[in-house]
């Protein structure tokens, strides 16, 4: 099956699924070749004039502030311009600092400038997971998959039993077309995150209805929509290698079921549809 139709796969079955940062990427030809990151010019420093004279805690915490505020109103450029008067201004080694403003490089697809302030940001804190796992996601949208596959890596060196690098592994793996990998990755997942046995909890028949809450991570919930969705791309891929070798004279049943799943994939891809599964992490918790 081609990338492309991966991808739309991929868009289509779990569509209904939010996640904390999305990266646009553009569907890839069968044997992507890696895009190279060129080096940022950096701007001149900016005139960051609040507050001089205060403490460092104090124009961190306002640019900071600032900086996230912007953000959350879309309004990029001045997110950038604040989180940059932490840097160049108030502290160079201020890690939150490249982590924001690596996301908002990020949202405006400059992609170049985001790998950097990742990259800083594991010189800092070298075993900063968020850092690797979202620097994994940006390489993945260039289609530079082994460097993309060794950021994920390092996320589960951090930690083995992390949720978020398995489900994200899992898609790499399967963006590269071994299915049978990504799908042990979210088995492995759903058995560390015990997700299964709070499903059984909550459907099981005998439960009260006055029976107390369960809480649990949703995102521990994601690997089974990541599974149906490596099942069905495995399946279209079995389809189509049927229909191949058949020639034009297999079951029809089996034509028509592999017609119905490719139709659905005909409208034009958008520049945001493929690694929108990968979540991000802007936690700063190193191990």
């Amino acid at each position: 099956m081609s990338k492309r139709l991966f991808f739309l796969m991929l868009f289509l079955l779990v569509s209904l699924f939010s996640v904390l940062l999305s990266v646009p990427v553009a569907a890839q030809d069968a044997t992507p070749t890696p895009v190279p990151v060129p080096t940022a010019t950096l701007e001149p420093p900016p005139n960051c004039p609040v507050l001089q004279g205060e403490s460092q805690e104090s124009r961190t915490s306002y640019y900071m502030g600032e900086g996230v505020g912007f953000m959350s109103s879309g309004l990029l450029s001045d997110a950038i311009f604040s989180f940059t008067c932490v840097i160049r201004v108030v502290n160079e080694d201020y890690v939150p600092a490249y982590m924001m403003r690596a996301a908002a490089y990020v949202r405006r697809q400059e992609f170049e400038r985001a790998i950097q302030d990742y990259s800083r940001a594991t010189q800092l804190d070298a075993n900063l997971l968020g850092a690797y796992n979202n620097r994994g996601i940006v390489y993945t949208a260039l289609g530079d998959y082994d460097r993309a596959q060794r950021d994920f890596d390092k996320v589960l060196e951090l930690d083995a039993d992390s949720i978020l690098g398995l489900n994200n592994r899992s898609v790499l793996y399967a963006i590269r077309g071994d299915y049978d990998t990504a799908i042990e990755l979210l088995q492995q997942a759903i058995d560390i995150s015990g997700i299964e046995g709070v499903y059984n909890q909550l459907t099981d028949p005998q439960r009260p209805s006055d029976a107390p809450a369960i809480e649990y991570d949703l995102l521990n919930a994601r690997a089974y929509a990541l599974l149906g969705v490596m099942y069905s791309a495995r399946a279209l891929d079995n389809y189509q290698k049927y229909l191949f070798l058949t020639r034009g004279n297999g079951d029809a049943r089996i034509q028509s079921a592999a017609g119905a799943l490719e139709s659905q994939f005909t409208f034009e891809m958008r520049l945001d549809s493929g690694t929108w599964l990968l979540v991000a992490d802007y936690s700063l918790q190193g191990s």
